[in-house]
Protein backbone atom coordinates (compact mmCIF):
# COMPACT_ATOMS: atom_id res chain seq x y z
CA UNK A 1 0.00 0.00 0.00
CA UNK A 2 1.26 3.57 -0.84
CA UNK A 3 1.96 5.40 2.15
CA UNK A 4 -0.55 9.10 2.01
CA UNK A 5 1.55 11.88 2.47
CA UNK A 6 -0.66 15.00 4.04
CA UNK A 7 -1.11 18.13 2.61
CA UNK A 8 1.54 20.81 4.67
CA UNK A 9 -0.38 23.15 6.66
CA UNK A 10 2.30 25.14 7.64
CA UNK A 11 4.16 27.22 5.54
CA UNK A 12 8.24 27.12 5.37
CA UNK A 13 9.39 30.91 6.42
CA UNK A 14 10.50 33.12 3.60
CA UNK A 15 13.79 34.56 4.46
CA UNK A 16 13.99 36.63 1.23
CA UNK A 17 14.39 40.55 1.76
CA UNK A 18 12.67 42.61 -0.74
CA UNK A 19 11.42 46.61 -0.37
CA UNK A 20 8.03 45.25 0.23
CA UNK A 21 9.55 43.74 3.53
CA UNK A 22 12.00 45.62 4.58
CA UNK A 23 10.61 46.01 7.99
CA UNK A 24 11.21 42.46 8.68
CA UNK A 25 15.10 42.42 7.62
CA UNK A 26 16.34 42.43 11.01
CA UNK A 27 14.51 39.72 12.27
CA UNK A 28 15.65 37.57 8.93
CA UNK A 29 18.93 38.19 9.66
CA UNK A 30 18.23 37.24 13.17
CA UNK A 31 16.36 34.16 11.96
CA UNK A 32 18.92 33.45 9.19
CA UNK A 33 22.08 33.09 11.58
CA UNK A 34 20.42 31.00 14.48
CA UNK A 35 21.13 27.84 15.32
CA UNK A 36 17.14 26.79 14.62
CA UNK A 37 17.11 27.52 10.76
CA UNK A 38 17.03 24.12 10.32
CA UNK A 39 14.05 23.52 11.99
CA UNK A 40 12.44 26.64 10.41
CA UNK A 41 13.14 25.78 7.04
CA UNK A 42 12.93 21.49 7.63
CA UNK A 43 10.32 20.79 4.83
CA UNK A 44 9.36 17.17 6.24
CA UNK A 45 6.86 14.69 4.71
CA UNK A 46 3.90 13.81 6.91
CA UNK A 47 2.63 10.22 6.65
CA UNK A 48 -0.89 10.17 7.36
CA UNK A 49 -0.64 6.53 8.62
CA UNK A 50 3.01 6.96 9.61
CA UNK A 51 1.52 9.29 11.99
CA UNK A 52 -1.81 7.87 13.61
CA UNK A 53 0.37 4.50 14.38
CA UNK A 54 3.05 6.60 16.42
CA UNK A 55 0.27 8.80 18.34
CA UNK A 56 -1.88 5.36 18.39
CA UNK A 57 1.18 3.40 20.32
CA UNK A 58 2.61 6.80 22.22
CA UNK A 59 3.48 6.79 25.78
CA UNK A 60 5.19 9.43 27.63
CA UNK A 61 8.41 8.11 29.55
CA UNK A 62 9.17 9.56 32.94
CA UNK A 63 12.21 9.61 35.63
CA UNK A 64 11.59 10.88 39.13
CA UNK A 65 8.12 12.29 38.26
CA UNK A 66 9.10 14.58 35.29
CA UNK A 67 8.47 13.44 31.50
CA UNK A 68 11.18 13.38 29.54
CA UNK A 69 10.98 10.88 26.79
CA UNK A 70 7.60 10.29 24.21
CA UNK A 71 8.44 6.53 23.01
CA UNK A 72 6.74 4.98 20.23
CA UNK A 73 6.66 1.66 18.14
CA UNK A 74 5.66 2.34 14.05
CA UNK A 75 5.61 -0.46 12.23
CA UNK A 76 8.52 -3.00 13.98
CA UNK A 77 10.19 0.40 14.25
CA UNK A 78 10.81 1.94 17.98
CA UNK A 79 10.84 5.46 17.85
CA UNK A 80 12.09 8.14 20.87
CA UNK A 81 10.99 11.54 21.17
CA UNK A 82 13.36 13.30 23.78
CA UNK A 83 15.07 16.82 23.93
CA UNK A 84 18.40 15.58 23.13
CA UNK A 85 17.28 13.31 20.42
CA UNK A 86 15.78 16.92 18.70
CA UNK A 87 19.13 18.47 20.01
CA UNK A 88 20.92 15.46 17.35
CA UNK A 89 19.05 15.49 14.54
CA UNK A 90 18.73 19.18 13.90
CA UNK A 91 22.38 19.44 15.24
CA UNK A 92 21.69 22.36 17.91
CA UNK A 93 24.54 21.86 20.26
CA UNK A 94 22.82 22.95 23.12
CA UNK A 95 22.46 20.03 25.63
CA UNK A 96 24.30 21.97 28.21
CA UNK A 97 21.25 24.41 28.10
CA UNK A 98 18.55 24.87 30.74
CA UNK A 99 15.70 22.46 30.00
CA UNK A 100 12.73 24.28 31.54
Amino acid sequence: MALIIKKPHNHLPNFEKTTKNTIFHSINDVLSSSKYKAILTGDASIHVETFRQFWANAEVQSQNKKPYAITSKVGETIVQISPSSISTVFALDDQASKTS
